[in-house]
């Protein structure tokens, strides 16, 4: 193994196609049905797809570590210690691979396109020789993206997200309630949920709830409530906004059956009547092979 290529110590994160799991997916797919058509496709796109990966880093004389998109603590301590981390499945793999990085780089691979979304994702299976090629020759370099860091009731949450935050009612039909604070400033809201987002985060969730695309490289969060329930005489100064580097967002619970979502609903969290959240951007960045472009792209005009 080359020890002195930016391409190893390789851990390579791999999701678990539908048609691997357990559950009706895989059943109705093997039946025929209509509805799952799309299911074995994709499984079989993803597995050509490992497969040129794995070919393209022999080519480099790396020889990664493959590890489940669901880590055991094994796995973690090696994402932790790995120099390049290469996530194949879509953006949930890549989220949940970004989790357990420390100082490596990650690089995103939409195994299935047509199946799934890899906005964080820079290649695809035509494009991975030459991607691995930029990078071991330093002529594409990452980019530092921020994070976002929760403390739960006093104790720092082991998963930074690199998408979202957020906060919401255990029952999709239930209102969320809990109290935003940001410096003197504080206010109860009564909503769907609330969403915190970083750069990066900024064309998912809270995009959809009416938030702004921000560049890919600002170290700015933003928060947006979720369908906010406003309350005649009352000005809502907390509704939306963005926190500034070292700025905190602090979020106190009053739902019986409040939980706290990281990056989607892999990881999460309860957050019962009382609980209370900070959240503030990471200090430390996540090094991501990425397209600056799509985000600009995306915003048309954004919010810096």
């Amino acid at each position: 193994m080359e020890t002195g290529t930016p391409l190893a110590p390789c851990v390579v994160v791999v999701k678990t196609p539908m048609l691997a799991r357990p559950g009706s997916a895989a059943r109705l797919a093997k039946s025929g049905r209509q509805v799952a058509r799309t299911v074995a496709p994709a499984a079989a796109e993803h597995d050509r797809t490992l497969a040129a990966l794995l070919a393209a880093l022999t080519r480099h004389g790396v020889e990664p570590l493959v590890v489940d998109v669901n880590p055991d603590e094994s796995a973690r301590a090696a994402l932790a210690q790995a120099r390049f981390v290469v996530s194949v499945g879509g953006d949930g793999t890549l989220l949940t691979a970004s989790h357990y990085i420390k100082t490596g780089t990650l690089m995103g691979i939409n195994s299935a396109p047509r199946d799934s979304v890899g906005y964080l994702a820079l290649a695809q299976r035509a494009t991975i020789r030459q991607t691995l090629a930029a990078i071991a020759a330093g002529s594409l370099q990452p980019v530092p993206v921020t994070r976002l860091a929760v403390t739960l009731d006093g104790v720092t949450l082991p998963e930074p997200a690199l998408n979202d935050i957020l906060f919401a009612h255990q029952h999709p039909a239930a209102t969320s309630r809990y109290l935003v604070r940001l410096g003197r400033q504080a206010e109860t809201h009564r909503s769907s949920g609330l969403w915190i987002s970083t750069a990066a985060g900024s064309t998912a969730g809270i995009r959809s709830s009416g938030g702004s695309i921000m560049p890919l490289r600002s170290r700015r969060l933003q928060f947006r409530a979720r369908e906010l329930y406003r309350r005649t005489g009352v000005d809502f100064r907390l509704a939306s906004g963005f926190l500034a580097p070292g700025a905190e967002l602090v979020v106190e619970s009053q739902m019986e059956a409040g939980w706290l979502y990281i990056d989607g609903s892999r990881v999460s969290y309860r957050f019962p009547f009382g609980a209370r959240a900070e959240l503030r951007a990471l200090r430390e960045p996540l090094l991501l092979f990425a397209d600056p472009r799509r985000w600009a792209t995306a915003a048309g005009r954004m919010v810096l």
